[in-house]
């Protein structure tokens, strides 16, 4: 009877003993490995369309080198995993595939982004990618003004951003007030803070590609947008490790979060 160690990535019988890369650990990750270097030789490189590659690259790819049926199943979970990834996130995985290295931290970034995006159902409308236009146009925040100033004093006191913030500007931050922007000063903190708000379903999940859309928080250094990718790496790195104003932001959300509870209590 064979059996599986997810870890190692083949049965006990099985005759590639570790062997496919694709398998264990570190099996999707050296897919999209794969999937990132015939992007770089083909899209990059030679110009072929995005599309093309993307088909090429799934069928080229479709059945496992494994004899035993668990190893096909993990690398069709595997594969089926990238396949969402470069079909329903065009914008983001080209952009950070742009940058001309893609490591594991990049892979971690892009795979939160992916869980955190909302794939389609089959024979239901493709939205377009998040590069090419944002369907996501607001936060979907329903926060009040009260609610926003332990937001500013949570920000001020991280030093999320290059100057003090007040709870006007965090409303109108969240509300995607027109020409307004602030100045990050910790990128992977304030992706953390909109992590966390997000978490708490006071924001939407697609809060990246907001941000970006109405530039509403640019780089100090450069005075550019920051990209999604930045920010999920960012936070992927973050979330690696124990931080005192990461816990500290996750504490102050919370508060957030239960302030709505709260009001919504009195009002009935």
């Amino acid at each position: 009877m064979l059996s599986l160690s997810l870890f190692e990535g083949n049965c006990n019988e099985c005759p590639l003993k570790g062997k496919n890369p694709f398998m264990g650990k570190d099996g999707l990750y050296n897919l999209a490995r794969a999937a990132y270097r015939q992007y770089v030789d083909e899209v990059v490189t030679k110009g072929k369309p995005y599309r093309r590659f993307t088909e090429d690259f799934l069928n080229g790819h479709t059945y496992s080198i494994c004899t035993c049926f668990q190893g096909r199943n993990e690398h069709k979970k595997n594969l089926g995993v990238i396949k969402g990834i470069l079909r329903n996130c065009q914008g983001f995985t080209e952009e950070l595939w742009r940058k001309g290295s893609f490591e594991k931290d990049d892979f971690m970034g892009m795979q939160d982004f992916y869980d955190a995006t909302d794939v389609p159902l089959h024979n239901t409308p493709q939205p377009p990618a998040p590069g090419d236009s944002a369907v996501q146009t607001t936060f979907e925040c329903y926060l009040n003004k009260e609610q926003m100033s332990p937001i500013a004093e949570c920000a001020n006191e991280a030093h999320l951003f290059y100057t003090h913030v007040s709870a006007d500007d965090m409303y109108s931050l969240l509300h995607c007030r027109t020409n307004f922007h602030l100045y990050a000063n910790r990128i992977n903190l304030i992706a953390k803070l909109f992590d966390c708000l997000s978490y708490h379903r006071l924001v939407c999940h697609k809060w990246q590609s907001v941000l970006h859309a109405h530039k509403l928080i640019l780089s100090r250094k450069t005075g550019e947008t920051i990209s999604p990718s930045s920010y999920s790496s960012a936070l992927s790195k973050l979330n690696k490790r124990e931080d005192q104003a990461a816990e500290y932001i996750g504490m102050m959300v919370k508060r957030v979060k239960e302030m709505g509870r709260t009001d919504g209590n009195e009002n009935k």
